[in-house]
């Protein structure tokens, strides 16, 4: 599914002129896609209101940030906004519109097929730390070093939840760009990678999340990037009643996440961006994802975003539910 760098290029004409008509005949008011930012390996939001601002479109190996984020804030002030959307970013639109943060008629979606995103953490660990050390030739990057070129599979480097996503090309669109790709994970196998790095005992959960938690330095990136964290106000900063303290000690750590996590069981789109934003590296989406695993044992196959029609498992009740406790 890979693009080279001259395709890339190619892609990123074409989106962008097919955003421009839109744009300035007045369909749209504003478009959401990315632009560089200041290091080669990171691609952030672009706020575009003019054709100068679309001259800094990009589509390239970087464009992870979802930007369905933004669309609630964004449509308190723009009348209609158009957004470019990959797989995991229409399933963010879609659990937006099932919390009703949405008016579907007031958004214009572009759908991109995504090839996957690179992480530079790896690719800095393999040597790379220019952009003109490394050129994405099909599935294959070749990257240059002192000793040499080298050529590496392409998902040797990419993000995590790009690894696995079952679902890359967009759900919902209307107005595809790209021409569509093949997904490299069956939406079954989707739970595999947890069964094989499974804990079995509480005191081992307990002793690998407890090492994990300590570490997060309480700054709500992992909040400020999920779709499915809402709230007009979060627990986090509830003053009456009062959830967590100030300080940043396991027990409030554990306290935020359990609760944060909760609150996405069942309509978490496993989109990553909670641990691709941490500062830390906390395994965030594993931990999301253990609930998701739990939720379709109990329940049955769902995955959120998919059908904005479909209500999440725990907001829906039917008499043959399972129970935790004994029912007369």
């Amino acid at each position: 599914m890979a693009q080279d760098n001259l395709n890339r290029d190619q892609a990123t004409a074409r989106i962008r002129a097919a955003v421009t008509q839109d744009l300035l005949s007045g369909r749209i008011s504003l478009l959401l896609g990315w632009q560089k930012g200041l290091f080669w390996w990171r691609s952030r939001p672009l706020f575009a209101r003019s054709q100068q601002d679309l001259e800094r479109l990009v589509w390239d190996s970087f464009c992870a940030v979802n930007l369905s984020r933004y669309l609630p804030e964004e449509l308190s002030i723009e009348e209609r906004v158009g957004i470019l959307v990959k797989g995991c970013d229409a399933r963010a639109f879609h659990r937006l519109l099932q919390d009703r943060m949405l008016d579907r008629e007031r958004v214009l979606l572009y759908g991109l097929p995504c090839p996957g995103m690179l992480d530079y953490r790896l690719l800095a660990e393999a040597g790379v730390k220019e952009a003109e050390q490394m050129l994405e030739e099909g599935e294959e990057l070749v990257i240059q070093t002192g000793g040499g070129e080298e050529r590496r599979p392409r998902t040797d480097f990419l993000l995590e939840k790009c690894r696995l996503c079952p679902h890359p090309d967009p759900v919902v669109y209307d107005q595809l760009l790209l021409p569509p790709g093949e997904p490299w994970m069956d939406p079954a196998s989707r739970f595999q990678d947890l069964e094989a790095r499974e804990r079995p005992t509480p005191a081992e959960r307990y002793a690998y999340w407890s090492g994990e938690l300590q570490r997060c330095l309480s700054c709500y990136a992992c909040r400020q990037v999920c779709p499915a964290c809402s709230c007009r106000e979060c627990f986090a900063e509830q003053q009456e009643p009062r959830w967590l303290g100030k300080g940043a000690g396991l027990n409030e750590n554990m306290l935020f996440h359990i609760i944060r996590v909760y609150h996405g069981a069942g309509r978490c789109i496993e989109c990553g961006e909670c641990q691709r934003a941490c500062p830390v590296g906390i395994p965030l989406l594993e931990l999301s994802r253990r609930l998701a695993k739990d939720i379709e044992e109990l329940y049955g196959p769902y995955e959120a975003g998919m059908d904005p029609e479909a209500p999440p498992p725990l907001l829906t009740y039917r008499p043959e539910d399972p129970a935790a406790f004994p029912e007369k």
